[in-house]
């Protein structure tokens, strides 16, 4: 009995799904090609000038975001259907932090073991900025339970990670170069223009000494980047942050639920582009690695808060929406100014009895923002969606 095989049929596509396919192949090629470019350049000229090496964070970038956009245009253009986003069940989530905690352990003990070597660090690095923002996202999506899409998510991270940064350089550029020239014309109205010379006694020293050693020791420093950091960038990034949910808001089909989603979704590529993008490669890794956890868990909780305020805007509700986000950049804030504070006093040159004095407070409010941050994500997002779910209704 001779046995045939029936050809295998290949899934019809419609040319408005061909033509969404090759347009996310094209993004995917646009934004690996100009991140790994860009990172490229930068290597080259830090070469040619003996300057400090950019971060292999923007290489990765690229080619996560950049292949992942590729690789799902190539899905939608063969026909394949869309599937649900993996990672939001319970066990999945215990084994996602628990790689976590291992990641972090492995990194300082390759820290301790090669201290001069920090490139055994770099695949710890990548490996715990790439599951952090997912683990905080999926630990929300299942408290949730709210349904998520592969392609959702890479919608959502790569605006997230890719276009709310480059929107928020032109607003925090301009602001924080208004900042840094009114602190310095308000100085030489104060103190006159000597200042100056004791920031650069021989003329520009090399960048390294340029920190270390005269901007550093000065408190008007410190003033500015607390005035930056605490008051102007966090409501920027807040106000950017919730990008698919903005895009999504007059969609009447979405629940609250799913507004708060995806606001979520563009504060986790956020944090995944920050962590790549910021990564430090040097000293005292496995601190910096569970502070980057925090942070990035503040962004996916203020980013979902955000995609909540939204989705009241579109009922009317302004005043709550307003409190939302004033409620998001001040929580922002408090955790920048526990950050800037404990590494001015590991940093800075103080007194033992100054570090003292500092250290405690800086991080109080830092465990006071993470409390919150993680209270937020297990208990008052989910009941903010499922009251707001019940009302409209």
């Amino acid at each position: 009995m001779e046995l045939t095989s029936e050809p295998t049929l290949r899934p019809s596509v419609s040319e408005a799904e061909r033509r969404a396919g090759l347009l996310w192949m094209g993004a995917g090629v646009l934004a690996g090609g100009l991140l790994i470019s860009l990172w490229t350049g930068l290597a080259a000229l830090a070469a040619l000038f003996a300057l400090p090496a950019p971060p292999p964070g923007w290489l990765v970038l690229g080619l996560l975001m950049g292949g992942g956009l590729f690789r799902e245009g190539w899905r939608m253009t063969q026909g394949e259907p869309d599937a649900p986003l993996p990672g939001a069940e319970a066990s999945a989530l215990g084994r996602t932090f628990i790689l976590l905690m291992i990641l972090i352990g492995c990194g300082a003990v390759a820290e301790r073991w090669a201290p001069h070597l920090p490139l055994f660090i770099l695949p710890f690095q990548i490996a715990v900025a790439v599951l952090g923002p997912l683990a905080w996202f999926n630990l929300l999506r299942w408290r949730l339970r709210a349904p998520c899409s592969r392609r959702t998510g890479w919608w959502g991270l790569s605006l997230g990670s890719l276009l709310t940064p480059a929107l928020a350089l032109v607003p925090e550029g301009l602001t924080l170069g208004g900042l840094a020239l009114g602190l310095v014309i308000l100085r030489v109205i104060l103190e006159g223009p000597g200042f100056l010379t004791r920031w650069l006694p021989g003329g520009f020293p090399p960048p390294e000494r340029l920190l270390s050693e005269s901007l550093l020791a000065d408190p008007w420093i410190w003033v500015g980047i607390l005035i930056g950091t605490v008051l102007l960038v966090p409501f920027i990034e807040e106000a950017l942050k919730p990008l698919p949910a903005i895009l999504r808001v007059r969609d009447p089909r979405l629940s609250p639920s799913e507004m708060i989603l995806y606001g979520a979704l563009g504060g986790a590529g956020f944090a995944l582009a920050e962590n790549l993008l910021n990564g430090s490669l040097g000293g005292m890794w496995a601190p910096t690695a569970v502070g980057r956890l925090g942070a990035t868990a503040l962004h996916v909780w203020n980013g979902g808060l955000m995609g909540w305020a939204w989705g009241g805007l579109r009922r009317g509700r302004v005043l709550e929406a307003i409190g939302a986000y004033l409620l998001a950049g001040l929580l922002h804030g408090l955790w920048n100014a526990g950050a800037v504070a404990l590494g001015g006093a590991l940093a800075a040159p103080l007194s033992v009895e100054a570090r003292a004095l500092i250290l405690p407070p800086a991080l109080a409010g830092m465990g006071i923002a993470m409390l919150m941050v993680i209270g937020g994500l297990w208990w008052a997002l989910p009941m903010l969606g499922e009251a707001d779910g019940r009302s409209s209704a």
